[in-house]
């Protein structure tokens, strides 16, 4: 199981997690986590841009129901092509994979830094890593300072794969440009950027409480199928943390430029604060507001995870033979790096 939540000792001596998987360190081999980590990203990224491009649209539709343009994952699929064409549901891609090609590669680094760091503190005292969610703060630490590193990219295909046509932004360049120039580098560059953080948090918490409580409660159902309850544990935990990513989507748009034709532009005073945020749509929208573009969010994790897993094992595999290291066992990191891979499978 890829979401155990806390750390026992191993017979290699290195601390593991409830998944079992050894986190012992390595440093010659790192790059090729990180190397196959990225790949996966990248490729699921691609694959499931469509979903994406339609989840945001809904996200920062102010309109609801009938009233907006795009009401539903097939109408706007349909709406998207008629009038931009098959191309722009890859609006916003380039940036995207400038997003997730280094958040995944500082993500895996970071994580695998800090359960290297519990291993040696667990050598040195014995027994004192045994009730410590090591997997769970890990993913926190490492998801924080990957968003943090990357979050300008993220403002950036955010506004290109909003804007529809015509477009106000032709380049990730020229959106940078006009985003500085509008709002400035902090309240630019990083809108949001709070609301992302504290999303992290509890996505983490709830994914793997629930992928533990699932396994408990229902053992017949998914004792033996990690992905079917790694796939409903996440999708439990897109469904609470789905309000927030609303919320951020529309501090990253808040204020900029669009057709009209596409709906409202969303006013930039009325997204000055967090609180402001959520009076806002909670006053607008309603409850159904918070939850604008779930449909496609929740479509687009099985797959996405389905292929990052296959894609990282290929790559993984691929370079650790061409590639040797005097380290342990490849398949013993391989097991790792599952691990990993659980934690950043929730994003955007």
């Amino acid at each position: 199981a890829a979401m155990g939540a806390t750390s026992q000792r191993g017979n290699d001596g290195g601390t593991r997690g409830g998944d079992g998987a050894s986190t012992s360190g390595g440093r010659g081999r790192m790059w090729i986590t990180t190397a196959s980590g990225a790949l996966a990203g990248a490729t699921a990224r691609v694959c499931v841009a469509p979903l994406d491009v339609i989840k945001i649209r809904l996200q920062v539709q102010v309109e609801s129901g009938a009233a907006g343009k795009y009401r539903g994952l097939v109408q706007a699929t349909q709406t998207i092509i008629r009038e931009e064409g098959a191309r722009a549901m890859w609006a916003g891609t380039i940036p995207a994979l400038f997003l997730w090609v280094p958040y995944t590669a500082i993500q895996f680094t970071v994580l695998s830094k800090f359960k290297d760091a519990a291993t040696e503190f667990e050598r040195r005292h014995p027994g004192s890593m045994q009730s410590v969610p090591v997997s769970f703060l890990g993913g926190a630490i490492a998801g924080s300072a990957a968003t943090v590193a990357t979050y300008p990219f993220d403002v950036i295909r955010t506004l290109l794969a909003s804007q529809g046509h015509p477009k106000v932004y032709n380049t990730i360049l020229d959106a940078a440009r006009g985003v500085v120039r509008e709002r400035g580098v902090a309240k630019g560059l990083f809108a949001g950027v709070s609301v992302t953080l504290a999303e992290i948090v509890p996505a983490s918490a709830v994914q793997f409480g629930s992928y533990a409580t699932l396994k408990a409660q229902f053992p017949a159902m998914f004792e033996g199928n990690d992905f079917a309850c790694g796939f409903a544990a996440g999708s439990i935990a897109r469904l609470v943390v789905h309000p927030l990513d609303v919320v951020k989507k529309r501090f990253q748009v808040a204020g900029f430029s669009r057709s009209l034709a596409y709906g409202q532009r969303v006013d930039a005073e009325a997204y000055r604060t967090f609180f402001s945020a959520v009076r806002t749509i909670a006053t607008r929208e309603g409850l159904v507001g918070f939850y604008k573009g779930l449909g496609p969010s929740l479509i687009k994790s099985a797959p996405a995870s389905a292929i990052t897993f296959s894609v990282f094992e290929a790559a993984h595999r691929a370079l650790s033979a061409n590639f040797p290291t005097d380290t342990t066992d490849v398949t013993e990191n391989t097991k790792k790096t599952q691990n990993v891979v659980s934690t950043y499978t929730k994003k955007k």
